[in-house]
């Protein structure tokens, strides 16, 4: 009762509704973004407002670079409003093309060349590794919540449907290690597609569950095509 006091309390402060509920996230179609890889940073914008009409940008960093004109980096917040008059929900989704995997194959992500460039575009420790052959691009997001009453937690059975309408392999890695790491209630799942012949590869996808917060992630190549 004191709880449910205290966020009645911060709505009328606030001036929020008093019966706001958690966003019901949207898996399946936040992990389809990933078909849109091939698109500039306003149109991804457009497709991820379409799915989340809630989220709220932050100033787009200056990334830009005539070398890499794949390069584009969007964040900000999302979710419902919940007991807090600020979301606990964050996103950051980015792009960066071919100059932009070899400078990080000559420099690394830490020396000063590229440890700004590595905290906008999010690369993943194996982009080179997994990059095909005909790849020019690849797009990485991630999405994380710490708080259940601004974004509603996606259970085990959720997670599975959601990845497996984007993935043909979806695996679970819950129990042993991942066990201590995760908590008891919590999980790993990880959904991947073979590479096709396709413009698009949606590569990969992640959705955990921890005892202090959810993320979800997936990754995309642009097999060629327009920037």
């Amino acid at each position: 009762m004191k709880r449910a006091l205290v966020v009645l309390a911060l709505a009328a402060l606030h001036g929020l509704p008093l019966h706001a509920q958690p966003l019901e996230f949207p898996l399946a179609d936040v992990l389809s973004l990933g078909s849109h890889a091939y698109a500039r940073s306003d149109d991804f914008r457009e497709h991820l407002e379409a799915v989340l009409p809630d989220a709220r940008f932050e100033p787009e960093p200056d990334i830009t670079a005539e070398e890499d004109p794949f390069r584009w980096a969007l964040g900000g917040t999302f979710g419902g409003q919940g007991a807090s008059p600020r979301p606990g929900a964050l996103f950051g989704c980015a792009r960066y093309g071919l100059a932009t995997r070899d400078l990080f194959a000559e420099h690394g992500f830490a020396r000063p060349e590229t440890f700004g460039l590595m905290g906008a575009v999010l690369p993943l420790a194996d982009d080179a590794e997994v990059w095909p052959e005909a790849a020019v691009a690849r797009l990485h997001c991630t999405f994380i919540w710490d708080d259940a009453e601004t974004v509603a937690i996606l259970l085990q059975a959720e997670a599975v449907t959601g990845l497996s309408a984007v993935f043909s392999h979806v695996e679970s890695e819950s129990g042993g290690l991942f066990l201590r790491l995760l908590g008891e209630d919590g999980f790993r799942l990880s959904g991947w597609n073979e590479a096709g012949d396709t413009m698009v590869w949606v590569e990969s996808g992640d959705v955990i569950l921890t005892n202090g917060h959810q993320q979800v992630s997936f990754r995309a190549y642009l097999i060629g095509g327009a920037v």
